[in-house]
C-alpha cells in the first residue's frame, strides 16, 4: 500500500503507475485462480491502493481486458522475411507460440472468468484481441508481393493455423512443439493454399 511517507520523487504516477498495476494484474491472472482476481489482490501485488484501481477501471472485467491487452501488445508478432511462404508461416507460428501461448492459457480460464466476472466468454475473447486480421496475413502479403500467391484465400483458411494452434494449447495446457507447428503448415495449410491456387488457375484458363 502507498503511504504518506512515500516521497514525491519515488511515488508512481500516470502511465508508470498504470503499467505497474496492469503488470501486477497479469501476474495475478497467470499465477492464481479466477476467484483470486480481485481489486484487493491486484492492488496488494502492485503496492498501491484499491481506490487507485477504481479510478482507472470501474470493474474487474475492464481490468482483465486491459491487463491481457497490455501483455499481448508487448508480445507483438514481427513480420518475417524468410523468402518463402512456408518459412514465413512457420516463423509467425513460432513467434505466436513463444510470445503468446501464456495468454492463450490464461484465456483458457474464460469459462471460469466469464462466470465470475459476469460477462460472456465470447465478449472477453473479442475484447482482448489486438487485431481482427490474423497474423498469418503478414506471410500472405509477403507471398503476394513475390508473386507466389495470386488467388484469393478464404478467411477460414487464414485463421486456421492460429486457431488450431490455440486449440492444441488449450487441450494440452502447454506451448506447441515445433513438430506441431511444422505439421500444421506442411500437412494442412500449404496443401489448402495449393488447392485454391490450382482452382483459380483452372477457372482462369477455361
Amino acid at each position: 500500500m502507498e503511504t504518506n511517507t512515500t516521497s514525491k520523487q519515488t511515488r508512481r504516477r500516470g502511465k508508470v503507475l498504470e503499467t505497474a498495476i496492469l503488470e501486477a494484474a497479469w501476474e495475478q491472472l497467470t499465477t492464481c485462480g479466477a476467484e483470486e482476481f480481485t481489486f484487493d489482490n491486484v492492488a496488494a501485488r502492485a503496492h498501491t491502493s484499491k481506490p487507485v484501481l477504481y479510478r482507472r477501471w470501474p470493474n474487474r472485467t475492464e481490468l482483465f481486458v486491459a491487463a491481457v491487452r497490455q501483455h499481448r501488445g508487448r508480445s507483438a508478432i514481427e513480420r518475417p522475411d524468410t523468402g518463402t511462404l512456408r518459412g514465413d508461416v512457420i516463423s509467425i507460428l513460432l513467434q505466436l507460440n513463444s510470445k503468446q501461448s501464456d495468454a492463450v492459457m490464461v484465456l483458457a480460464k474464460f469459462g471460469v472468468y466469464a462466470d465470475w466476472l459476469g460477462v460472456s466468454a465470447h465478449e472477453l475473447y473479442e475484447r482482448t484481441m489486438m487485431s481482427d486480421q490474423p497474423s498469418i496475413m503478414m506471410a500472405i502479403e509477403n507471398a503476394r508481393a513475390r508473386g507466389d500467391i495470386t488467388c484469393e484465400l478464404p478467411e477460414s483458411l487464414l485463421r486456421m493455423p492460429g486457431e488450431l494452434g490455440r486449440a492444441i494449447i488449450l487441450r494440452d495446457m502447454r506451448p506447441l512443439s515445433e513438430a506441431d507447428i511444422i505439421a500444421t503448415v506442411d500437412e494442412l495449410f500449404l496443401p489448402l493454399v495449393d488447392h485454391y491456387e490450382r482452382l483459380a488457375w483452372a477457372t482462369a484458363v477455361r
